[in-house]
């Protein structure tokens, strides 16, 4: 198990217990029979799973995903077939959380998407003016649409980029920030898939660690492969 200090972009989470978690690993041992109807697709029941998970675990909050394959936490739900690899990592925080901006950057992408059946709700790429741990771009993911940054807006390193949407504004998910970190060459290819790619989503491939680096060290936690201990691939 991995339990870590909070991540320091959520000012009003301090002193949390954090732990990391591997959802698909966990998802096949709780629903190892999912075929057409998966209630982790419902937003509430997955939070609530995901609740449940972090308190028997002795944390408050969890985190983890960088390149997870989630074939079967998300089984039945709108993303494209095997394109399961998750290219971020996923904070687990309450909708309304105030979350900063983990670089200092313009933002140069921008989308309120509302839809209930997918899409990462209020939804902004940061183009880092200092690229760090290989994050040229930094994305911030299923946010609400009030006070989102428009494009053109300078964000200093710390100051307020959002808050953590409802399903009803986030694309229709549990709520949680997605963070991910892209290089230049990563970004040059989201010109060309922006509805796969900026999704959060991608194809197996051996070049994505170097497309979108493991964004955990942006925001003070430590990346699996710095850590002593193995994340949690299922529950006691």
């Amino acid at each position: 198990m991995t339990m870590q200090n909070a991540p320091w972009i959520f000012p009003g989470l301090g002193n949390r217990r954090w732990v990391e978690l591997r959802l698909d690993a966990l998802a096949r041992a709780d629903f190892p029979d999912i075929t057409v109807e998966n209630p982790l697709n419902d937003p509430e029941f997955c939070d609530r799973w995901i609740t449940a998970l972090t308190a028997r675990l002795g944390a408050d909050h969890s985190w983890g995903g960088w390149l997870e394959d989630r074939t079967h936490l998300w089984r039945g739900h709108y993303l494209p077939e095997g394109c399961f690899i998750h290219l971020g990592i996923d904070l687990n925080v309450p909708a309304g959380t105030t979350v900063l901006a983990p670089v200092t950057g313009e933002v140069v992408h921008a989308i309120p998407c509302g839809l209930l059946g997918g899409g990462g709700g209020g939804w902004i790429v940061l183009r880092a003016d200092t690229p760090q741990d290989g994050a040229a771009f930094v994305v911030l993911g299923h946010l609400a649409h009030e006070g989102l940054p428009p494009p053109g807006t300078r964000l200093v390193r710390g100051a307020v980029a959002g808050m953590i949407g409802t399903p009803q504004e986030n694309g229709g998910w549990y709520p949680h920030l997605h963070l991910q970190s892209m290089s230049e060459a990563a970004w040059e290819m989201v010109q060309h898939a922006p509805d796969t790619l900026l999704d959060g989503y991608a194809p197996a491939d051996a070049a994505l660690p170097h497309l979108f680096p493991d964004p955990a060290p942006l925001v003070g936690l430590r990346p699996r492969s710095a850590s002593h201990e193995r994340s949690i691939d299922s529950a006691a």
